[in-house]
């Protein structure tokens, strides 16, 4: 009778589901000669093992050291120890265990592991050419599971029975797709069709070659993913890429390009060592990469733009399309303007039949629609490169950001733009894909959907909500119309300000935020988005601001920033900006245009006053003669901040009025002045961008070191959308540490209105303590 036997009880907790976590187990239990048993149930994975006290440890080392590449492990606790006589005779899967409370992290998506790419393009394979391959360590999750524990019975493979041959490789504890829950294979698995863009199947043997072919010859395909459609098409054609921008109605945001491999991309894009790393993740998110051959595909792919916007093949229906045919495809969401991607096979043809001539479509549900991610990497002037969520989305969602600090669960609401929820249990805060713009309903029922769903996958109850302070978004409207739980309103800077310290693990001590975005509003009324906060998680004070400035026409200066430059030029030199016949911006209007618009700034008609660092940007890119009309959200800023040129970079900013009411207020009639003056001596766009950029800097030098002077603040967090500007970013952070602050910035949440909700939450959480 054995005597030094022991039987232990571990929970595991973290992405310990949908990872092939279970056979990995059981595989290192027979390694370290292991009996008893692993399940997993609501709250992660538990298992029970009996040996020696040498090898439980061996293995349970191996475990956190070395785990399956998809998962990853919060928590290992010890739940029970005892001596054993040898009570199991081998070591077993046991059937997964609802449990009362749920605590289990569900998978986000990965994409196609080398092994299964491998068997897809072997002859010989059984599974050869099949567009639907996965194994354990790779494939949909998130986008397929309907409830946990993440077994296929509550995914949408559940109506696909395996055939023998999967069966028996599901069940071999030797083979990779030991308990792959997607598993499947041409005969028992789902399916390709091809259909035109009046839904009538286009009968053929094989729709990928098909379909290889029709965007050879220049066609629209509407294309099935992981998350939803794409539209796809050849960027070396330029009238296919003008049609799919013309039946989108996308006149100049870029496309994304998919490339099959690294040596593709290498070819039109400049790929460092950090690049190619994010290209080659598990994620396989859009990268921004700066253009190196941009004559190889059409200039209409990225108009007015140094860079593409790029991800690697993550589907074996990409890695069959493109594999030898294509260096690269367009490929970029399939939705109608500004609704969010479509995901069900019963809507596409009634969204996408103008736009795509045929649809490649399979019949394996999408249970949660999913954007592809888009990151960039940063560089860091006194610490390593990083890399930063843009649009934080597949592959990277539901895993949780961790907060330092534990609180009750709440529900953040997010933004109006970029609309993100969030949810916590206790300090694991879950920032949901993103969702789009809550403007109609179509997105509003997709923000409601989430919201149900997250609660329902995560088992978790609100005690409370916060939104927005603006009246008349969608998802205020909803916070104060549910009626049942206590709502917590919270300026839309201060949550930027609080995601980003957050984040960051910063405590509840007093910080400069710098927080430059588009618009929010104001706790005056008017649109802020120059702010320089003095505050914590709690309570801010507005520090200081840029002065105000009159949107003319409100939301519609967004899209032509002529208008905001016209503000500006009116602010400094009043009626006698119509003699400035030299400037674009004036000689392109129409007869009585300025008249107008002049009245309208002196009158405050239809007219908002706002203090955002967005807005001037837009105006300064329209003053130079960058751009006076918009496709996209930050397109005039973009543009702006790419004229700059490298030799200019060290350009002397312009002068700057700060004068105190209650707070500082930033001036910039000195600036406009100093912008006139060098357009009207023939400067070079490139110098007085960069002057520009640089004035801005030198501001937040300026703030910074006024806010330490008074308020002793020496952390400084950096936030809101305008900080996707490189340059801006770059050259902040390092003026700021040359000078001894302390600076953080996003990496995990979007610095953008992407990470909106979880700050919303993190201020919420701190007032729901105080109350």
């Amino acid at each position: 009778m054995s005597t030094n036997l022991f039987i232990v009880k571990f929970t595991v907790k973290g992405i310990v589901q949908g990872v092939g976590f279970r056979p990995f187990v059981v595989k290192n239990a027979k390694k370290y000669n292991l009996k008893g048993w692993v399940l997993n149930d609501s709250n992660g994975v538990t298992l029970k093992i009996e040996g020696t006290e040498r090898n439980i440890t061996l293995f349970i080392n191996e475990m956190k050291t070395n785990p399956p590449a998809l998962a990853m492990i919060d928590k290992v606790n010890r739940v029970e120890k005892r001596k054993s006589n040898g009570v199991y005779s081998s070591f077993t899967i046991k059937k997964s265990v609802e449990m009362k409370h749920r605590e289990a992290l569900v998978s986000p998506d990965s994409d196609v592991c080398d092994d299964c790419l491998s068997e897809l393009h072997d002859p010989k394979n059984r599974r050869y050419g099949y567009p639907f391959i996965n194994c354990t360590n790779c494939g949909p999750r998130y986008s397929i599971i309907q409830d946990i524990p993440y077994d296929r019975k509550n995914t949408t493979m559940k109506n696909f029975v395996m055939c023998n041959k999967c069966k028996e490789e599901y069940e071999n504890i030797l083979d990779r797709r030991f308990h792959a829950q997607p598993i499947a294979c041409w005969d028992c698995g789902p399916q390709l069709r091809l259909l035109d863009s009046t839904g009538n199947e286009v009968i053929c043997k094989d729709p990928i070659k098909r379909a290889i072919k029709l965007l050879q010859e220049g066609k629209i395909l509407a294309v099935k993913g992981i998350g939803g459609f794409h539209l796809m098409a050849d960027p070396t054609q330029d009238e296919v890429v003008c049609k799919l921008r013309e039946r989108k109605r996308r006149k100049h945001k870029p496309l994304a390009l998919l490339s099959e491999n690294i040596e593709e991309v290498k070819k039109y894009c400049k790929v460092g060592n950090e690049e190619e790393k994010v290209l080659k993740s598990n994620q396989r998110p859009i990268l921004i990469l700066e253009k190196k051959m941009p004559e190889m595909y059409s200039t209409h792919v990225a108009p007015n733009n140094k860079f593409y916007g790029v991800m690697l093949a993550y589907t074996p229906i990409q890695h069959l399309i493109l594999h030898n045919n294509f260096g690269a495809l367009v490929c970029t969401s399939a939705n109608i303007i500004d609704h969010p991607i479509i995901y069900k096979n019963e809507e596409i043809i009634e969204s996408v039949s103008n736009i795509a001539d045929y649809i490649l479509i399979h019949n394996r549900d999408i249970e949660t629609r999913i954007d592809d991610s888009i990151v960039r990497v940063y560089k860091s002037p006194n610490k390593p490169n990083y890399v930063s969520d843009i649009r934080r989305a597949r592959s990277y969602c539901p895993y949780p950001i961790l907060i330092s600090k534990t609180f009750p669960t709440g529900l953040g609401l997010g933004a109006e733009l970029k609309n993100t929820i969030c949810l916590n249990r206790d300090q694991k805060f879950f920032l949901s894909q993103h969702l789009g713009d809550l403007k109609n309903n179509s997105t509003y029922e997709s923000f409601k959907e989430c919201i149900k769903h997250l609660e329902k996958l995560l088992e978790l109850k609100p005690k409370f909500i916060a939104c927005d302070m603006h009246p008349d978004y969608y998802n205020t409207r909803y916070a104060l119309n549910q009626g049942v739980l206590p709502v917590y309103q919270v300026q839309h800077h201060h949550a930027h300000m609080a995601s980003c310290m957050a984040e960051n693990g910063l405590e509840n001590k007093k910080t400069l935020g710098i927080i430059f975005d588009g618009v929010g509003y104001g706790e005056d009324g008017n649109l802020w988005g120059g702010e320089f906060f003095v505050g914590n998680y709690l309570n801010y004070k507005r520090y200081a601001h840029f002065d105000y400035i009159p949107l003319l026409g409100g939301d519609i200066a967004v899209k032509e920033p002529y208008r905001i430059a016209i503000a500006l030029l009116y602010q400094l030199y009043g009626k006698s900006l119509f003699g400035l016949k030299d400037l674009s911006v004036i000689s392109n209007r129409k007869d009585g245009e300025i008249e107008i618009l002049t009245k309208m700034a002196e009158k405050g008609i239809n007219s908002p006053l706002s203090s955002s660092v967005g807005r001037i940007f837009d105006g300064i890119s329209s003053l130079l003669g960058v751009c006076e009309y918009t496709d996209y959200e930050g397109q005039a800023a973009i543009e702006l901040e790419q004229t700059i040129d490298s030799r200019d970079r060290k350009s002397k900013p312009y002068e700057y009025l700060v004068f105190k009411k209650n707070e500082n207020i930033i001036n910039l009639n000195y600036m406009i002045k100093g912008v006139v003056d060098d357009l009207s001596n023939k400067k070079s766009k490139s110098l007085i961008s960069s002057r520009f950029h640089n004035t801005i800097v030198q501001i937040c030098l300026d703030m910074a070191n006024r806010a330490r002077k008074e308020d002793g603040v020496q952390n400084i967090v950096l936030s809101g959308g305008a900080f996707q500007n490189v340059y801006l970013l770059e050259n902040i952070e390092g003026i700021l540490e040359y000078n001894n602050f302390r600076v953080y910035h996003h990496k995990l949440v979007p610095t953008n209105d992407g990470g909106i909700s979880l700050g919303q939450l993190v201020v919420a959480g701190h007032r729901y303590l105080e109350r």
